[in-house]
């Protein structure tokens, strides 16, 4: 039906662009006959002004001689002047009937399409929109952090500050690259080999690839104690069918393990799995050391886990990520690690439990008090428990103060400050804010068009 009215819409405009180039002889009034009519307009204007006083006779006189004399300059062109005509055009016209057509198909192919579905804002999910900005937001802090890393090579904790943002980010690959980048600044650090590893492991879905065996081989290399490269490794014999193999190489890294280790929850669970898959009493090597019970632990799905969720109801796969979250929540109950709590705040925001979010992420931020990831992030999830149309909580805004104590550059803080001083009315102390986020974050990003806007807003107030 859209062809069809495009089709009529562009067959109107064709007459009206083709009609005037191919009517044939179009009289026109050539300019001496306009010029003769606009001279005796003035005489008779004249003769008014002359009759109410405005103009002397004598002035008079003289100002109709002269327009008498161009007139009889004009009455001398050619007769053939007085009427001139418009001929044909046809090669102008074939020339409109073959452009216009084409060029304008040609560039409702680069604009638009009819096929492309309606969004209408009642369909749209804008939380899920905010959430992508954001993820915009922290893609500006990692293209930073790596231009500072350009200039600071040799910064090791700057490379596994971005490794470990990018890991958060789910860019496994570029994330276990940064750290393998790492290890050329300190080479025997068997923590950043682990690192690479266990993000080729998550790339991979949690299959052993051989960038991953490469990896944690070398870490074993460097510390051959390392708990890390040990576990990881065994998973490897798992995953290759080796189980005896496994199994003993677990129990030994339980028994050099301190009980109240984090990993220790992880690995007694392993152990108890591969037990029961090959026959063999470990109740005497488990009871050894007090380490709570906890239910095995995939480190990625499985093909069989993923076809199960893809079979299950949404009713029952809303209840299996359930108990996944409540089994992470009750581990960083009993042994709060910082890189659990980050995943936990992450997942309860995917499911829109924002207050438990920013309560785990403020967890996180108390065991790395100069990260100001977690900080920035629980001040996120605080603004969206606020209502719409609501101003952030003052908590939020306090969180970003901190955040700005600690990286003065970070942009939605930036942002959520500015705005918190403008609403104060101190325009001043907004505009430093804002100004100094324009000028970090890239021309094309749509922070950068509101920043902007509310500059330029912000101004116009003050001068008002």
């Amino acid at each position: 039906m859209i062809w069809i009215i495009l089709a009529l819409l562009l067959a109107a405009v064709m007459v009206l662009l083709l009609y005037p180039l191919l009517k044939s002889e179009t009289a026109t009034i050539s300019r001496a006959v306009e010029g003769m009519e606009v001279y005796k307009q003035q005489l008779l204007e004249m003769d008014a002004d002359v009759a109410r006083g405005a103009l002397s006779a004598p002035e008079a006189e003289t100002f109709k001689l002269e327009i008498q004399r161009r007139m009889l300059r004009l009455s001398k062109e050619k007769a053939d002047d007085n009427n001139t005509a418009i001929s044909k055009r046809p090669f102008l016209a074939i020339a409109v009937l073959l452009s216009v057509p084409f060029s304008s198909f040609a560039l409702y192919s680069y604009l638009g399409s009819p096929d492309i579905t309606s969004k209408p804002l009642a369909s749209r999910n804008i939380a899920q929109e905010k959430d992508a900005l954001a993820g915009q937001d922290l893609g500006v802090l990692v293209e930073r952090l790596s231009e500072k890393l350009q200039e600071s090579p040799d910064n090791l904790d700057g490379w596994v500050l971005l490794a470990r943002t990018l890991s958060r980010m789910g860019r496994y690959e570029e994330a276990a690259n940064t750290y393998l980048q790492a290890t050329t600044i300190a080479e025997n650090d068997a923590d950043l080999y682990v690192g690479a590893g266990e993000n080729f492991y998550f790339l991979a879905n949690g299959v052993m690839t051989e960038a991953a065996v490469k990896a944690f081989e070398d870490a074993a290399s460097k510390d051959p104690k390392h708990p890390g490269a040990r576990y990881y490794l065994a998973i490897r014999d798992i995953q290759e069918g080796h189980d005896e193999k496994a199994l003993q190489s677990l129990i030994a890294l339980f028994k050099d393990s301190d009980a109240e280790a984090p990993f220790m929850q992880i690995v007694k669970g392993r152990i108890e799995e591969l037990s029961s898959k090959t026959g063999t009493d470990v109740s005497t090597i488990l009871t050894s050391k007090p380490v709570l019970a906890a239910p095995p632990l995939a480190s990625g799905p499985t093909s069989s886990d993923v076809k199960a969720a893809q079979d299950m109801s949404e009713g029952d796969r809303q209840d299996m990520i359930r108990s996944m979250v409540e089994r992470l929540a009750n581990r960083m109950d009993e042994n709060p690690e910082f890189d659990g709590l980050m995943r936990l705040g992450q997942v309860y925001g995917t499911l829109g439990e924002f207050e438990d979010s920013a309560e785990a992420y403020g967890r996180a931020a108390s065991m790395d008090a100069q990260n100001p990831a977690p900080l920035s992030l629980q001040a996120f999830a605080l603004i969206r428990t606020a209502e719409k149309g609501t101003p952030p909580p003052e908590a939020a805004i306090a969180l970003y103060r901190k955040v700005l104590a600690i990286d003065g550059e970070v942009p939605e803080a930036l942002w959520y400050v500015g705005a918190a001083e403008a609403r104060s009315g101190n325009s001043a102390a907004a505009l430093k804010s804002w100004v100094k986020l324009q000028s970090l974050v890239p021309e094309d990003s749509p922070l950068k068009t509101n920043v902007t806007q509310a500059i330029n807003a912000l101004s116009k107030a003050a001068q008002n």
